[in-house]
C-alpha cells in the first residue's frame, strides 16, 4: 500500500500543507498580537501625552496642585467608571501614588508602580486591579514638585477575546480545509497518473508474440515521452534478439540434423546385412568423420554462448603476432598443400596483449577460409604492420571472392556464401567467432573482396587492449 505513488503524493502534500498552515497561522496569530499591542501602546502613549502635556500648561499658570485635584475627580468618560479598564495614575519620586483616576479609585485599586529611568519610556503587559491582563506604560517628568511617574494602562481583555476568536476560527477551518485539499490532491493526482496506469496497461500486453508493437509518443505526457522511447527502442533490441535467437536455433538445428542423418543413414546401410570388415571399417571412418564435424559446430555453438554470456576468460598476454601466424601456419599447412595453395608470411615481429588462445583462433579460422575458398594453386600473402598503436594483420587470397553486398553477412551466425558455386561450405560459424575475439580486445575486422579475384581480411589489433569480455589487461 506504502509503495503507492498516489498515497505518497497525498501524505507528502497533507504534511507539506499541515507544516505551512500551522507555521502561516502561528505567524499571523503574532502578527495580529503585535498589531494589537502596538496600538494599545500608541493609544497609551497618546493618552500619557495629553495628561503630561496639561500638567505642564497648568504648571506654567501655577495651578499645577489645583490640576492634580481636577484629574482625581474626574466624572465622565471611559476613566470614570469603576474598573471601566481604561486607567491612569501619578507617583511620586518616593512611590507613593498621588493622583488616581476614578476607574481605580472608586475600586480602591492602583496599578503596579514602575519608575522608569531617566525619560525613556516603559511598555509591559502586566496584571491590573481585579486580575485582568493589562497593557502600561509608564514615563517619568520633571516639575516644580518634584520628579513625577505617569502611568497609563488599558485592560488588553477584549485584546485576547479577539486573538483567541481568530484561533478557534483558525482551528475549525483546519481540519475542513485538510479534508478538501486531501481529497482534491488525491482526485487530481489520480487523474494526473491515468496515463501512466495506460502506458503500464500497454506495455503488460507486449510479449514474445508481439514485440512488433510500439508504445505510442505522440500525444504521451512530458514526462512519459522519453520513456516510451526508451522503452520503444529496448523492444526493437529484443525483437531483434529474439529474431537471432530463433534463426540461430533454426541453423544449430538444421546443421546438427544433417550429419545426424548421415550417421543414421550408414548405420541403417551398413547393418542392413552381413558385410566384410573392410566395409564396416570404411562405415565407422566416415561416421567417425561426421561426428567430428558435430562434434566441431557444437563446440563453436559453446564457445558463441559463452561469449554471448560473458563467461568466457580471456588471459592476456605478451606476445608476438608472427610466432602466432607461424603456429597457425603450421596447423593448416597440410590443407594448403593438398590444395596446391602457397602461404607468405611478410612483415617483422609486432608484440601485443591478448589472449593467445584467442588471437590463434581467429587467423586460424581467417587462414583456412582464404585456402578453403582459394583456386588449385592459388596465393595467400600475410601481411603483418604497426599502425596507429596498434597491430595490423592482413591476409591477403587469389580465391573466388565474395559477392558485392554480402561482406557484413559473412560474419553472421551460420550464414555462408552460397554454395552452389561448388566450394565446400564450413559450419558458418567462423568468421561470427573472429569477430567477437577481435571486438573483445578492442580491435576491429575489415574484408574487401572482388568476384573472382579474391578477398582480403584486415584485422587490427591494439596494443594495449581493453578487455570487453572476461578480465582486463
Amino acid at each position: 500500500m506504502f509503495n503507492s505513488i498516489k498515497l505518497k503524493l497525498v501524505i507528502l502534500f497533507l504534511v507539506v500543507f499541515s507544516f505551512f498552515f500551522t507555521g502561516l497561522e502561528i505567524f499571523l496569530y503574532y502578527k495580529l498580537e503585535d498589531l494589537v499591542i502596538h496600538l494599545a501602546d500608541e493609544h497609551l502613549t497618546s493618552e500619557l501625552e495629553t495628561v503630561s502635556n496639561l500638567m505642564t500648561v497648568e504648571e506654567a499658570h501655577g495651578q499645577l496642585d489645583t490640576e492634580l485635584a481636577e484629574l482625581s475627580s474626574a466624572v465622565t468618560g471611559m476613566y470614570a467608571a469603576k474598573l471601566s479598564g481604561h486607567y491612569y495614575q501619578i507617583v511620586s519620586v518616593d512611590g507613593h501614588v498621588l493622583v488616581r483616576s476614578p476607574s481605580l479609585a472608586r475600586a480602591d485599586a492602583t496599578m503596579p508602580v514602575i519608575q522608569p529611568e531617566g525619560s525613556a519610556q516603559d511598555f509591559r503587559s502586566v496584571t491590573g486591579p481585579n486580575g485582568v491582563p493589562m497593557r502600561m506604560i509608564s514615563r517619568t517628568f520633571n516639575f516644580s514638585v518634584g520628579r513625577l511617574t505617569f502611568q497609563a494602562g488599558d485592560s488588553l481583555e477584549d485584546t485576547y477575546e479577539l486573538l483567541s476568536s481568530f484561533r478557534n476560527i483558525v482551528l475549525a477551518i483546519f481540519p475542513a480545509v485538510f479534508i478538501i485539499c486531501g481529497i482534491g490532491v488525491f482526485v487530481m493526482t489520480g487523474f494526473a497518473l491515468r496515463s501512466l496506469k495506460t502506458f503500464s496497461a500497454k506495455v503488460g500486453q507486449i510479449t514474445e508474440e508481439n514485440l512488433s508493437e510500439r508504445i505510442e509518443e505522440r500525444g504521451a505526457p512530458a514526462e512519459l515521452k522519453p520513456l516510451a522511447t526508451s522503452f520503444n527502442t529496448m523492444l526493437g533490441r529484443l525483437e531483434e534478439s529474439f529474431a537471432k535467437q530463433k534463426q540461430f536455433l533454426s541453423d544449430a538445428s538444421h546443421e546438427l540434423r544433417t550429419p545426424t542423418s548421415i550417421i543414421k543413414s550408414f548405420c541403417d546401410v551398413t547393418l542392413s546385412r552381413d558385410r566384410q570388415s573392410a566395409d564396416y571399417r570404411e562405415s565407422i571412418k566416415k561416421i567417425g568423420d561426421t561426428v567430428n564435424r558435430m562434434c566441431d559446430i557444437i563446440n563453436r555453438i559453446l564457445v558463441i554462448s559463452r561469449m554471448d554470456t560473458k563467461t568466457i576468460l580471456f588471459k592476456p598476454v605478451r606476445m608476438d603476432l608472427r610466432d602466432i601466424m607461424r603456429d597457425v601456419l603450421k596447423l593448416i599447412e597440410p590443407s594448403a598443400v593438398n590444395k596446391g595453395v602457397v602461404i607468405k608470411l611478410n612483415g617483422p615481429s609486432v608484440t601485443v596483449k591478448g589472449d593467445r588462445e584467442g588471437l590463434t583462433e581467429v587467423f586460424t579460422n581467417i587462414v583456412e577460409n582464404a585456402i578453403k575458398y582459394n583456386r588449385p594453386q592459388g596465393k595467400v600473402d600475410i601481411d603483418i604492420s604497426e599502425s596507429q598503436g596498434g597491430a595490423v594483420v592482413v591476409v591477403e587470397d587469389t580465391g573466388i571472392g565474395i559477392p558485392e553486398g554480402e561482406t557484413e553477412k559473412i560474419f553472421d551466425r551460420f550464414y555462408r556464401v552460397d554454395a552452389s558455386r561448388g566450394v565446400t561450405v564450413g559450419s558458418g560459424l567462423g568468421l561470427s567467432i573472429v569477430r567477437t575475439i577481435v571486438e573483445a580486445h578492442g580491435g576491429r575486422v575489415e574484408v574487401k573482396s572482388e568476384v573472382g579475384k579474391g578477398t582480403t581480411f584486415t584485422v587490427y589489433i591494439p596494443v594495449n587492449p581493453e578487455f570487453k569480455n572476461g578480465p582486463k589487461a
